[in-house]
């Protein structure tokens, strides 16, 4: 738990320990019971002690916010799951919403993150059991969500620009609203998310990922292609074996027996002269 700084709001409330979060929440709370009152800026220099003065002199009481916070806020090791990651929060929020009909929040531009999730969290009004279990549960579903992460294990190959450029192409032209609503993901966890936010589910991401890949696969054998032409020819079972014994002997594959066999001839000139010229005298 973080330290609380020994100041007039602390001794204003000298029942809570009034660290970073808890001064978090009374800012908001104070914001939703008195909206014209001025607090500052959160985190501001003076915003305790502004906050200080109306818990002193209005019915928003020392009293009142120490029973407020005893009904809604979640013991610290309840949340210590939730973390600075970005997709986490997304989820978590996704999940207040969509599950439980929470109206978010408006936060401050300096209230991001996890400070941000926490805050959402603390200042949900209702009862603290009843959060605890809402949690929780979300805390399990997160758990099981992260696990299809796997799904996405192909991007922490070698690459990651290129790769990241493929899956953009591909997932512009399997899910075109994308291409208006989102720009191109630097990261993989900007890919995830951008998946994520548009509902899209784990059977089409598993789908989307299939696809990728072979594009991705398609356009390196096309690289290696470069430069190269295809040519049909027959060759004699007698040269195909030899063909063969080569590629084996040097644990080559045909084509590359051919290359050298012809470079080597291009450069040195040896043996087609002397066919040729056994050729003559038989």
């Amino acid at each position: 738990m973080a330290s609380a700084i020994n100041d007039r709001l602390q001794k204003t409330l000298n029942g809570l320990n009034v660290d970073s979060r808890l001064s978090t929440w009374l800012w908001l709370f104070l914001k939703s019971q008195a909206p014209h009152s001025n607090l500052g800026e959160l985190g501001s220099p003076a915003m305790r002690d502004r906050m200080a003065d109306i818990i002193q002199n209005t019915q928003l009481n020392a009293e009142l916010i120490e029973a407020q916070s005893a009904l809604f806020l979640l013991p610290e090791k309840d949340l210590e799951w939730i973390t600075n990651n970005k997709r986490q929060n997304l989820f978590i929020s996704r999940k207040l919403i969509e599950k439980h009909g929470y109206q978010p929040i408006l936060p401050p531009t300096n209230l991001t993150g996890r400070a941000f999730t926490i805050a959402m969290v603390d200042i949900w009004a209702i009862e603290k059991t009843h959060k605890s279990w809402n949690i929780n549960q979300i805390k399990f579903e997160w758990e099981q969500h992260s696990r299809l992460d796997q799904i996405f294990k192909w991007f922490d190959g070698s690459d990651i620009e290129q790769r990241l450029e493929t899956a953009w192409e591909i997932t512009k032209k399997k899910f075109p609203l994308l291409a208006y609503q989102e720009n191109a993901p630097k990261e993989k966890e900007e890919f995830i998310i951008l998946l994520e936010i548009q509902f899209i589910t784990t059977s089409d991401k598993i789908l989307l990922m299939e696809s990728i890949k072979k594009r991705w696969s398609q356009n390196k054998y096309r690289a290696k292609l470069t430069g190269k032409k295809q040519y049909n020819f027959i060759l004699s079972e007698k040269a195909i074996n030899r063909l063969d014994k080569l590629a084996g002997k040097y644990d080559l594959r045909r084509t590359e027996v051919l290359e050298i066999l012809l470079q080597m001839e291009e450069e040195k000139g040896i043996y087609i002269p002397e066919r040729k010229a056994l050729t003559k005298l038989i």
